[in-house]
């Protein structure tokens, strides 16, 4: 699942049914610009990461499928979570930054 941020700053979801990975693509910007268009529906991470909050990424999501959507969603989320790329009091998700 990939988060796309493009260069007008509006955000997409593409491979919304790939569950087996997650990250956040803005070619050309960087971390700084990638939060700025997330708003406070993200947190700064570690270099080449962000925080991405779950309900967001279930609101981007929510039109791919529904129940089965998320039922997938969820369950990537738990193996986030196994992993400790869960902020459990922020509700926040760690999403890789793709070149």
């Amino acid at each position: 699942m990939i988060i796309h941020v493009h260069s007008d700053s509006t955000i997409s979801l593409d491979d919304a049914d790939t569950f087996t990975a997650f990250s956040v693509t803005a070619p050309g910007r960087d971390q700084a610009a990638i939060l700025a268009a997330f708003g406070a529906d993200a947190k700064a991470g570690e270099e080449g990461h962000v925080w991405i909050q779950i309900q967001r990424l279930h609101a981007l999501g929510g039109k791919f499928g529904g129940a089965k959507w998320r039922d997938g969603c969820d369950s990537m989320i738990e193996f986030a979570r196994s992993k400790g790329w869960v902020d459990e009091l922020r509700g926040l998700l760690r999403a890789h930054i793709e070149p």
